[in-house]
């Protein structure tokens, strides 16, 4: 199974063996959803390429702190795809999606 992934828009350059503290609902979603605890993979993303592999060095209900194994900075893909979709009524949203997929 797959390390869970978390968005931090804000993910530093970090180097092996320091650590990133994700805050917010993010690190919400991790601890209190997830239940996530001290010695867990994880995987951090920017959503610009950035992904940093790391483990859960500790813990709090709106904090959690992930000590960096590894940072890698992926290159941009090409072509950029953009999709625009107008608000559709009902359950179209979800087959919009599903077409899109």
């Amino acid at each position: 199974m797959s390390a869970p992934v978390f968005l931090d828009p804000d993910l530093p350059a970090v180097s092996a063996g320091e650590v990133v503290i994700l805050t917010g609902d993010e690190a919400h979603h991790a601890v209190a959803v997830q239940r996530l605890r001290a010695g867990e993979d994880v995987v951090l993303v920017d959503g610009r390429g950035a992904r940093v592999s790391g483990v859960v060095d500790s813990t709090s209900p709106r904090e959690m702190r992930v000590r960096v194994v590894e940072h890698v900075q992926e290159p941009s893909s090409a072509p950029r795809i953009t999709v625009v979709q107008a608000i559709p009524k009902g359950d179209r949203a979800e087959r919009a999606v599903e077409l899109l997929t």
